[in-house]
């Protein structure tokens, strides 16, 4: 069966239904000619749509806007705002053609560098996001750096291998930015592209001349505006991305709605031309940045490997695990094994599972009692205000007590390693030893670029129990020289070498307490449990053997 967006039968004409009101026209331009994929939208509104390849559109509008502007836009033309009372007398709609946007720039140095910008392959972990099948006005994309001077080549996207379809057709878009969000349209006509396959794809743009100065970023994004679907087969179709600490997944419902950012980067690349004499000092720091970045690709990769791996096991959903109640939380735990207490404390946004290298492995030596810390995993948080690491240590020692635990070991991964240090100095009778791992005592001995980005995501989040989280990281722990003074259990303080905590500041923790020691894993980042389990293992098991 084949379904496309087109075929519809054009009657011009308004309905009311519903207190709706149903407009259906045509655009065309000033030599009367149709104009295919015309954007059509009431400015901050879901409400929109886009001609169809024939120039006809259809729009619902409901009664709480009646008394809104219908705005109509379409590349090479003059932007149109008309009153939804004139629409229903007349909904054929003219556009004035405009002057090229694109400024006239001759790329005179003879020998022109050539770069790929952005996502070049697909790499391990990747997530989807969707297009809908009937809302043609949606569009998704990213925004890229690039040089004074540049010409755009080509547009490379990859499609995931999942979607079904006969055939798609795409609208691209490119914009110039302003605050970080896609501006005004670069373009004088329309970019359509047509396929039937799946995987990465390429647009030719080298037909259009896209040339640009003086721009440091653009915006492109991908609209689809109609598709045939396989018979007897659900349509689906979807951009893949990566995951990212940058938000660079660029959204929106329709020409006139909002601009949406939300975490991770497409699967997406352009390909330039580039005058040399036009790398500015804002492309070379660029270039610094995106080596940055796929660093932190690297670490995120580590990170979503090992915790992919860990949800496939039994941790953390043991039909045997248990709760303990506390004033404000339910804490939920899981136990392994018989000997010493050797209790495991997640990192933040962490789970049981996260520990299913290490879990095996100690069982069989100690009774591991392995937590979800409030408001993680299986654990719940009844907690209404903000609250610092004291409040997890506090959690630990009511743990401790109802367990009827005379003395435990603890073995803390990040968030877990600063509650370890904040429990056993307040409570070193109960401890006889402690592990920490990518542990620090202050926001400060966290990397800039990784604080910087847990900022920003407090600020983008409405979810008072993520903020809640975030704020631990932000303005948490504070945890003084004196503190660590009073430990005088034996530690063991791990860190990767190349790790989120700054290693001065690893080394100052191991420094500042009489009996730790100091052990900084190679080849590894914050993720050690992770990167080099075996390793780690040995390392713990000495450490506690000893």
């Amino acid at each position: 069966m084949k379904l496309k967006l087109s075929s519809f039968i054009l009657v011009l004409t308004t309905i009311f239904i519903n207190s709706q009101t149903i407009i259906q026209g045509v655009v065309k331009n000033e030599e009367n000619k149709n104009l295919s994929y015309c954007a059509i939208g009431i400015k901050d509104t879901d409400i929109g749509a886009i001609t169809n390849e024939n120039g006809i559109y259809k729009i619902i509008i409901p009664k709480e806007v009646q008394n809104k502007n219908v705005v109509f836009k379409a590349d090479g033309y003059e932007e149109k705002n008309v009153e939804i009372s004139e629409l229903k007398v007349n909904p054929n709609i003219y556009l004035k053609f405009k002057t090229s946007n694109i400024q006239e720039v001759v790329l005179t140095t003879k020998k022109l560098k050539e770069k790929t910008i952005g996502e070049k392959s697909r790499p391990m972990l990747t997530f989807s996001k969707m297009f809908e099948k009937n809302v043609p006005t949606i569009e998704q994309g990213n925004v890229f750096e690039i040089y004074k001077k540049t010409k755009l080549k080509s547009f490379s996207f990859h499609i995931i291998p999942s979607s079904k379809y006969e055939e798609i057709t795409l609208k691209l878009n490119i914009y110039d930015v302003k605050n970080s969000l896609p501006n005004q349209s670069l373009l004088d006509e329309n970019i359509i592209y047509k396929t039937s396959t799946k995987g990465w794809q390429t647009i030719d743009l080298s037909k259009y001349k896209l040339i640009f100065n003086n721009l440091d970023r653009i915006a492109v994004t991908l609209q689809l505006v109609d598709y045939n679907t396989l018979e007897d087969t659900d349509f689906v179709f979807g951009i893949s991305a990566k995951k990212s600490l940058s938000k660079n997944l660029m959204f929106r419902f329709q020409s006139q709605s909002l601009w949406e950012k939300s975490d991770g980067t497409f699967l997406t690349n352009i390909n330039v031309s580039y005058d040399e004499k036009g790398t500015t000092d804002f492309q070379r720091k660029n270039n610094h940045e995106e080596k940055k970045e796929n660093e932190i690709e690297k670490k995120l990769i580590s990170f979503y490997k090992g915790r992919e791996e860990g949800l496939k096991t039994i941790y953390g959903k043991n039909p045997n695990g248990k709760y303990i109640n506390l004033d404000d939380a339910k804490i939920y735990y899981e136990e392994y094994g018989i000997g010493e207490p050797l209790i495991l404390l997640e990192g933040n946004n962490g789970l049981i599972s996260d520990f299913h290298n290490q879990i095996p492995f100690l069982s069989k030596q100690f009774r591991v009692i392995a937590l979800d810390t409030r408001a993680q995993g299986k654990s719940l948080d009844f907690a209404e205000k903000d609250y610092g690491y004291e409040k997890l240590a506090d959690d630990l020692f009511q743990i401790v007590k109802q367990l009827k635990l005379q003395k435990v070991n603890i073995l803390g991964w990040s968030d877990g390693g600063i509650t370890g240090l904040i429990f056993t100095s307040q409570n070193s009778n109960l401890v006889n030893k402690l592990i920490t791992i990518g542990a620090n005592t202050n926001p400060n001995g966290v990397k800039e670029e990784l604080l910087l980005s847990i900022k920003e995501r407090y600020e983008n989040t409405d979810d008072e129990k993520e903020k809640r989280r975030l704020n631990l990281m932000i303005n948490y722990p504070n945890i003084s020289d004196n503190d660590l003074q009073k430990i005088k259990n034996p530690v063991l303080v791990i860190a990767g070498d190349n790790d989120e905590i700054k290693l001065e500041h690893t080394k100052k923790i191991a420094k500042k307490i009489e009996n730790a020691k100091l052990q900084i894993i190679q080849n590894s980042t914050h993720n050690v449990p992770f990167d080099q389990p075996e390793i780690l293992n040995n390392k713990i098991l000495n450490f506690l053997n000893k």
